[in-house]
């Protein structure tokens, strides 16, 4: 019974992708000589600009998408292959010149909060207010780290790469190993025919960059009439000391803290952090 039950989740959830990705097709928007490529859901006045982690893709949050475009317009984008966080920034604002966006709340979760945080102090005056989700600051001690796996993902074959980034984005995804045939189909997909090897090591790059060349500050927003939402677990890879460096980086912002959430409360505890963005979002408090 319990494998029969399995099966239709896998089966119910595989049908809502299928629906996301033909409901909501990729647009493509030339930036450059860059092709980026984003989805739009919904048609609310409030919009959420909802970038990727190191997933890189636009679809691993397809049903935190689909729940929440009711109340806002989700604009969700994929990373192309670039050089620097600034290329990124440009590109998702280019998005949203194209979109016809003066303002926009971003979450941003993982190393899209990293993105998140460079773009709110690169086009301030597009953003009104910023979700940072299991995230942290830049620090030059995690540059070593970094350019450590970075230099392993360069030397293993692909076929050894990919298997090594699966496993710890598996857990990521299906931490209780609910929906685990799903989430096993979905990732060999992603890395068997929608990311190579350079895209992660674009992405490692980047990654590094961040910790080696930016240094975050809070008086960097005093300007900025925003408002910032922290959203934490106690049993994330980003550890207690990373997670006080972010929240005193932003020492006005809203903590939600989890409990036993893992680095993705959004695919843990899924209603209670659609609940959270949208009372964020519906929130009118103002700054302190």
């Amino acid at each position: 019974m319990a494998s029969q039950q399995h099966v239709t989740a896998a089966s119910s959830k595989l049908a809502k992708l299928i629906h996301f990705r033909q409901y909501y097709p990729e647009r493509v928007l030339r930036v450059g000589v860059t092709d980026w490529r984003y989805r739009v859901l919904g048609n609310a006045s409030q919009t959420l600009l909802a970038i990727p982690g190191g997933e890189l893709v636009n679809d691993l949050g397809f049903e935190f998408a689909l729940a929440i475009c009711d109340s806002c317009r989700v604009i969700y984008p994929a990373y192309p292959s670039v050089s620097s966080l600034e290329e990124i920034a440009d590109g998702l604002n280019a998005i949203l010149d194209a979109e016809h966006n003066d303002s926009t709340a971003i979450l941003g979760a993982s190393f899209g909060g990293s993105v998140a945080q460079v773009f709110v102090r690169r086009y301030p005056q597009r953003v009104n207010a910023l979700i940072l989700s299991n995230t942290g600051v830049p620090i030059s001690y995690l540059a070593p780290a970094v350019r450590f796996f970075a230099w392993i993902a360069q030397a293993f074959p692909w076929t050894l790469t990919r298997k090594l980034l699966r496993g710890p984005l598996l857990k990521t995804v299906d931490q209780e190993n609910a929906d685990t045939a799903f989430w096993t189909d979905y990732l060999n997909e992603l890395f068997a025919a929608r990311l190579k090897k350079s895209d992660v090591m674009a992405n490692f790059r980047i990654q590094l960059d961040y910790h080696q060349r930016f240094r975050f500050k809070p008086e960097d927003l005093q300007q900025w009439p925003g408002r910032v939402l922290i959203a934490e677990s106690d049993n994330d890879v980003i550890g207690p000391a990373r997670r006080r460096r972010l929240r005193e980086t932003y020492p006005t912002a809203k903590v939600h803290a989890y409990h036993a959430a893992g680095h993705a409360p959004m695919f843990a505890r899924f209603d209670e952090y659609l609940a959270m963005v949208k009372d964020f979002l519906g929130s009118k408090e103002p700054v302190q």
